[in-house]
């Protein structure tokens, strides 16, 4: 098994320098959904036509707002299912608000709309959701898209299953118990790290801010609690993982050291360490792209296209 590293091309590298976040990104026009439906614990909002089909799996805490680009250039070529889990920006919350109930319900998705080996596309914990789907149903996929979401929570990456499990309840139990004016500022604070434009940050905090509390607290103890390393070897599909590579000033959660480092060598040490997390999967791609933090498509958003596009094009 080869576990391949993706060096910027030449025009990701030009793209690079004229790509910058865009406070307005959030403002992209999309076309009018051809359905909003619900399966399962997913709200599912369909666009334009094409194949392969794209399924856009958005963050913990986040709505299918967070792909409208995406939307907008895609669905021109691509059918395009944009989800948005249950308790998410405004869905009700379900009954079961787990990672097992979202990986039924794209099964449900993708059996009831008969797509034919589709594209997973997910960020953050949706990142995290599509890399499960792929390692359970590779046969049914085209190819998987996760943008800075990783098989096992990072910080956790090096603690035993009990401790995971410990630390999944606490976060749980913390997310719970917080009285509301702690919990939307920890919230706001969490975002801000997540963009670059710190206008756009605090748009989009305000907007994460409208998920049920309780559907945060149980997909996020699922998201602590999960190590998908040991059945990444299933993972037999074309796969890509979008690594965002800060700037300074460099977030709390990187180590404080990145902030001396030149650009080469925090590259370097960022992909280092998500090669770490992947190991033994045998047809993923790391992808790292400069200037960015968490939402990659919103800090660079040429580039994140252009990564996209060209990834398609290979599945063809």
């Amino acid at each position: 098994m080869q576990l391949r590293t993706f060096a910027l091309s030449t025009i990701a590298c030009v793209l690079l320098v004229v790509s910058v976040a865009r406070a307005d990104i959030l403002d992209t026009p999309i076309p009018k959904p051809v359905f909003t439906k619900m399966y399962g614990s997913l709200q599912v909002q369909r666009y334009g036509s094409g194949s392969p089909a794209l399924i856009l799996v958005p963050g913990l805490s986040f709505g299918a707002w967070s792909f409208h680009d995406t939307i907008a250039r895609e669905s021109k070529s691509h059918a395009v299912y944009a989800v948005t889990l249950a308790g998410f920006d405004g869905v009700a919350g379900g009954k079961d608000d787990s990672l097992d109930a979202v990986d039924a319900s794209l099964g449900m998705l993708i059996a009831t709309e008969k797509l034919e080996r589709p594209v997973l596309i997910g960020h953050s914990l949706g990142g995290t959701i599509v890399l499960r789907y792929g390692v359970e149903h590779a046969s049914s996929l085209a190819g998987v898209v996760s943008v800075d979401g990783t098989p096992v929570f990072p910080s956790l990456a090096n603690a035993t299953p009990d401790i995971r499990r410990d630390a999944a309840k606490q976060y749980y139990t913390a997310v719970m118990k917080a009285v509301p004016a702690t919990y939307d500022t920890q919230q706001t604070e969490t975002v801000d790290s997540y963009i670059t434009d710190q206008t756009l940050a605090a748009r989009v905090a305000n907007l994460s801010l409208r998920s049920d509390r309780h559907a945060v607290a149980s997909y996020g103890r699922d998201l602590y609690a999960s190590d998908l390393r040991p059945q990444l070897p299933q993972l037999t599909v074309p796969t890509i993982l979008i690594v965002p590579v800060p700037a300074p000033p460099i977030p709390a959660y990187y180590p404080a050291q990145m902030a001396t480092m030149s650009d080469a060598d925090r590259r370097l040490n960022t992909v280092g360490f998500y090669q770490t997390l992947v190991v033994g999967a045998p047809q993923l791609t790391i992808m790292p792209v400069d200037n960015s933090r968490s939402f990659v498509m919103f800090d660079q958003p040429a580039i994140f296209a252009q990564l996209l596009d060209t990834f398609l094009a290979t599945l063809h």
